[in-house]
């Protein structure tokens, strides 16, 4: 028992530590990270248990050891579990400041205010954000300008990767598909006039 636990133990460990740089960024390879540090450790505590139990009679080590091993399982787990629900609840990711995604929204020029904001992790190191901004009157091609000035300080800032955003031009009427339309139409106005 102690020598395939010893092989365990090394088998287990070689695994861990080739899966631990891809734990950091995907929820599934943690999972399997945490899983394969988990039976090296539990290994390691039979060898324990079991040169315990070799040298001196003792068979209390082996339960010891299986109630640690069951405590050591529950507490690994807990993380990989609070994160899977999380990503199915569509949570705010966990230590993302929402105040300072807002913040930063608001600072890109030519954003006026931004509102009906929601940011969420759709999987493993994917995060998504919707949100409205609203801009001062310009054209079309400059409000698109803002909108992925805004995009681009998402991901640079945040790690937010799938935005939709909707550009809304100060002045206008809620919900008027051709604002952007009319202003133009201003525009050439008072440049003929």
């Amino acid at each position: 028992m102690i020598i395939v636990a010893l092989v365990a133990v090394v088998m287990n460990t070689l695994i861990s530590l080739w899966l631990r740089n891809a734990a950091r960024k995907d929820l599934n390879v943690r999972s399997a990270y945490l899983h394969m540090l988990g039976d090296a450790i539990s290994a390691a505590g039979v060898v324990a248990a079991g040169v315990v139990v070799a040298f001196t009679g003792a068979s209390i080590a082996d339960p010891l050891v299986s109630i640690l091993i069951g405590l050591l399982i529950l507490w690994s787990s807990w993380t990989i579990l609070k994160e899977s629900v999380n990503v199915l609840l569509e949570a705010i990711p966990e230590g993302l400041n929402m105040e300072a995604v807002e913040q930063a929204i608001s600072g890109v020029a030519g954003v006026e205010a931004v509102h009906d904001l929601h940011v969420w992790t759709v999987g493993s190191g994917i995060i998504a954000c919707s949100c409205h901004i609203t801009v001062e009157e310009q054209s079309v091609r400059s409000g698109q300008n803002v909108l992925r000035a805004v995009a681009e300080e998402l991901e640079h800032d945040f790690g937010i990767t799938h935005t939709t955003i909707q550009v809304e031009a100060e002045g206008c009427e809620e919900n008027d598909m051709y604002c952007l339309l009319k202003i133009a139409e201003q525009h050439r106005g008072h440049k003929h006039n």
